[in-house]
């Protein structure tokens, strides 16, 4: 059975088979996506891409950077895990400073903007990383990568939620999922494998061969980035997608996003955000970290053949992630989005919880675990961005989705800093089992306040009262 009241009329029969009428306007389709007004197909195609290349490169620069603090800034590798803890938790304290302002200037500027100096800061960032003599400048170049990083993880949520109609988001975020994986196993099994190729081919016999092929790795990468702010700047929708905000200085949009918390649906998703987002930090740092230390120490593999090994680890997580993906974005459509935010944040509980029982993370016990952590992660991510579109009124998106992000911010930042110090003082296993029950804390939070969460999208509340002449406030179970 459907869970959502559409403001929408029957579609009318069209000529064009892409194309139906929704409310007498005729509206774009794009496959089983239901597009918003002004929005084109090649502009959703490019949202996509930007999908793919941004989880692409976010997971690339905390996997690779393993292999770079031993062989370039020279870390002993007992202090690599707070050396990682750290750089995550610099770059989590830019993305704080960070997010708010990219959410609230993309409602004033259009997302464009923000997307194309995103990618450029970036790739910056990574084109200087590799060439770094010691942990200081390399913290400097995680923060200015990290800048970018922010400013496209607003996006990320902000633009699928401009381009595709509610009815259909559940559906839109399950094929961002689906691209997030492409873009995962991109890197684990091309990316994190290009130091061991170019060590073999174009730098065999050199000296330095190892630090020379982990330079070209990074200078590959910040090329696509560089390349990626290019192409989306010429294919991405411009110009503002609301006129709500024409007026409303900065501070005021920052501030509507943290006062849009009292609604139940909303604050919802921000404890889910914190969770959700923690869970790519920690795959992407802690547990490459883990398995690329143990394939060099017990497995006797050089810094490149056990980056490697690790990321066809991460690459068995994310090939089942990526199956999962269009999954719970169906679930999400036809339960209602709360309930699918619930059902992966328990995923998410047991796979992290469960990391306590691995020895050895390549055997078939911490494969099955990484395929769960896989399904939870993915899950979160995806189900708390559709909570959050649903919950959020339409003139303050732009602000509720940088809140959401600053509450994930918040949660990898707590994930670096704590992790960081269990990964070296108990086991490599701590960070995963302190988020395994901060996940099942946030699980019980939402069951809590599961009745107060209205199950029809905001924008569809709001259309309604205006078609009656109310004004879209004090509405029963959204934050009063």
């Amino acid at each position: 059975m459907g869970r959502h009241s559409s403001d929408a009329s029957p579609a009318a029969a069209s000529t064009d088979a892409a194309v139906t009428v929704v409310d007498d306007e005729p509206v774009t389709r794009f496959g089983p996506l239901t597009l918003s007004r002004g929005t084109t197909r090649i502009n959703l195609s490019a949202y996509y891409w930007l999908a793919v290349t941004s989880i692409m490169i976010f997971t690339f620069v905390p996997a690779a950077q393993t292999a770079l603090l031993t062989t370039v800034v020279g870390v002993d590798e007992g202090e690599a895990g707070g050396v990682v803890g750290t750089a995550g938790l610099i770059a989590e304290i830019v993305l704080i400073a960070t997010v708010g302002l990219a959410g609230a200037w993309s409602d004033r500027l259009g997302r464009r903007p923000i997307v194309v100096g995103g990618y450029t800061l970036m790739g910056l960032g990574i084109a200087l990383t590799p060439f770094v003599g010691s942990v200081i400048p390399f913290y400097a170049a995680r923060a200015l990568a990290g800048v970018g990083i922010a400013m496209i993880t607003v996006m990320i949520t902000a633009v699928v939620t401009d381009y595709v109609r509610d009815e259909t988001r559940g559906k839109a975020n399950g094929f961002l999922g689906l691209c997030n994986g492409i873009g995962a196993l991109i890197t684990f099994f091309f990316l994190l494998k290009l130091p061991s190729i170019f060590e073999g081919s174009l730098f065999a016999g050199q000296e330095d061969s190892e630090t020379s092929a982990l330079r070209a790795t990074y200078l590959v990468v910040a090329a696509v980035a560089l390349g990626t702010a290019l192409l989306l700047r010429l294919t991405l929708r411009g110009g503002r997608v609301s006129e709500h905000t024409e007026h409303i200085p900065i501070t005021t949009l920052l501030k509507e996003g943290v006062r849009e918390a009292r609604r139940p649906g909303v604050a919802f998703s921000y404890v889910s955000a914190f969770v959700a987002r923690a869970d790519l930090a920690l795959v992407g740092a802690f547990l490459t970290l883990w398995a690329q230390q143990y394939a060099t120490r017990e497995l006797g593999l050089s810094e490149a053949a056990g980056l490697a090994k690790a990321g066809a680890l991460l690459g068995i997580a994310n090939g089942v992630a990526l199956i999962a993906a269009p999954v719970i974005g169906i679930v999400a459509d036809r339960l209602s989005r709360k309930d699918a935010v619930l059902i992966s944040l328990a995923i998410a509980s047991v796979g992290y919880t469960a990391t306590i029982f691995i020895e050895d993370p390549f055997s078939p016990l911490g494969y099955t675990i990484a395929a769960i952590i896989g399904v939870g992660q993915v899950s979160a991510v995806i189900s708390s961005q559709v909570l959050v579109a649903e919950q959020s009124p339409v003139k303050t998106r732009g602000s509720v989705v940088g809140t959401f992000a600053l509450s994930g911010g918040i949660g990898i930042m707590i994930a670096f800093a704590a992790g960081g110090t269990l990964y070296d003082a108990w086991r490599p296993a701590g960070p995963f089992v302190l988020f395994g029950i901060l996940a099942g804390i946030a699980f019980v939070y939402g069951l809590i306040i599961r009745s107060k969460i209205p199950s029809v999208a905001y924008e569809t509340i709001e259309a309604r009262l205006a078609a009656a002449g109310q004004v879209p406030s004090g509405l029963p179970g959204a934050g009063q």
